[in-house]
């Protein structure tokens, strides 16, 4: 493999670290779109 190939996979790698983390730690397991402290469905009103 060239090392363009080795920088590749390490930008995918880097990025795909950055998501899980921006979605499991940083917002500790919430939605995306949520950004309350407290996300509870039975609060919102149904359609």
């Amino acid at each position: 493999m060239e090392f363009s190939d080795y920088l590749w996979l390490a930008l995918i790698l880097a990025g795909t670290l950055y998501l899980l983390y921006r979605s499991l730690f940083k917002k500790k397991g919430r939605c995306s779109g949520c950004n309350s402290e407290s996300c509870d469905s039975a609060d919102k009103p149904k359609p």
